[in-house]
């Protein structure tokens, strides 16, 4: 699956967590984050923290993988190549099940 936008990964961790059978709280447990942490990601709050979204990927056991296209690698400044982060352009990710 492609990542684009915060909205794509709160689908995706809350699609993970339903295939799991877990609630909010439960996430919130194996990811030592509270529920409430759990809800503004899964409606995208633009604002969660980084680590914390790591976290609970991992928690969920997804991996996320950023690919540098070949005909952008040498055209992208360290300031588009993290630009690109915030965006989600260069990111996707893979499921381990």
């Amino acid at each position: 699956m492609k990542i684009i936008s915060v909205r794509d990964i709160a689908v995706l961790v809350k699609q993970e967590r339903k295939n799991r059978g877990w609630t909010q709280a439960e996430l919130a447990m194996h990811s030592g984050v509270s529920r409430d942490w759990v809800i503004g990601l899964e409606k995208a709050k633009p604002t969660v923290e980084l680590s914390l979204v790591l976290r609970t990927l991992k928690a969920l056991r997804i991996n996320l993988d950023a690919i540098v296209s070949k005909e952008d690698e040498s055209l992208v400044s360290h300031e588009d190549f993290i630009n690109s982060l915030y965006s989600g352009s260069n990111l996707s990710t893979e499921h381990e099940k």
